[in-house]
């Protein structure tokens, strides 16, 4: 990802911080205390399994406001807060350590199987490991909904970086042609780092990759993206399964793959690829409607 690109994702993540705050304090998402640490509330409920929310690397239940409260399902819907936002908490140091301390809130709240996950981002790759965790120990879940979640980028096959830089390729000439020789120089240096940068993403280690820009209001939450982030990175998925639904923005940058199928083929046996209204962020603001529409489609097919 480009400089300009990692500056433009971090304002519109504010962006949609801000805008599920402003949900919550017009009384549109109701955040409810829980009796259990490590959980909110997010949209009451009756009846069960619960569904367990795993946000993004930020950790921000905010960020997920809009799109709980969107969500029409019956059962009660819970936001897991990461280890390490409370004062004196050390945040996890990796995905499987999150998905046992996750694992632990879940069960207090809800103590039997089954157990219905959605993971946004970052929360993706926590969830997943989560539900490869519970079937280890021989606990059903039925279901674990992908929001737009991409292990590292390391882990991608060959022919899905070949793809994403032939496209970017094409772009670039097409780019250049319409420049000035002048504007076309410093357009294609800009160009080259940004392929060095995502060729050093991509394993190669090309150049030193620019500093990771930690999100969050404080300290704490600043740490548990930084953590998260550097979990995610390491993380290696192993064979899951059990039923995934992916839930891919209609929007996809120009660097994220075209055909999820082609990064989580290799690791997922029971994948469905499904598409949602908006882009990245978007899909927990404005198009929150549309990917909460989606989730419920699909807890009515697996619980029918």
């Amino acid at each position: 990802m480009t400089d300009q690109l990692a500056q433009l994702d971090t304002a519109q993540l504010f962006r949609s911080v801000r805008a599920a705050r402003s949900w919550v304090q017009a009384g549109i998402a109701k955040l409810e205390t829980s009796p259990v640490p490590g959980c909110v509330l997010m949209k009451p409920g009756t009846g069960a399994p619960p569904v367990f929310v795993l946000p993004g690397a930020a950790g921000s239940v905010l960020q997920i406001a809009p799109l709980a409260s969107a969500m029409t399902v019956p059962m009660p819907v819970y936001a897991i807060k990461p280890r390490g936002l409370e004062p004196g908490d050390a945040p996890c140091e990796t995905l499987a350590e999150m998905a046992e301390y996750a694992i632990g809130v879940m069960r207090q709240v809800s103590p039997n199987a089954p157990y219905l996950l959605v993971g946004y981002s970052a929360g993706g790759l926590v969830a997943l490991e989560i539900a490869r965790q519970l079937t280890a120990a021989g606990q059903e879940v039925p279901l674990l909904i992908l929001l737009d979640t991409y292990p590292s980028r390391e882990t991608w096959p060959f022919l899905c970086h070949v793809d994403i830089l032939a496209r970017q390729s094409v772009r670039a000439l097409g780019a250049l042609w319409r420049l000035g020789w002048r504007r076309a120089a410093a357009d294609a240096a800009r160009r080259i780092r940004s392929l060095f940068l995502y060729l050093t993403a991509s394993g190669l280690r090309l150049m030193t990759p620019p500093p990771i820009i930690a999100e969050g209001s404080d300290a704490a939450s600043r740490r548990v993206h930084l953590a998260t982030y550097n979990a995610g990175e390491a993380y290696r998925p192993s064979r899951y399964d059990g039923k995934v639904v992916f839930m891919q923005p209609e929007f996809v940058p120009n660097l994220e793959p075209r055909a999820p199928r082609r990064v989580w083929g290799q690791f997922l046996s029971n994948l469905t690829i499904r598409r949602v209204p908006g882009s990245h962020l978007g899909m927990l603001d404005e198009g929150a409607i549309g990917a909460a529409a989606e989730i419920l489609r699909c807890l009515e097919e697996v619980l029918a």
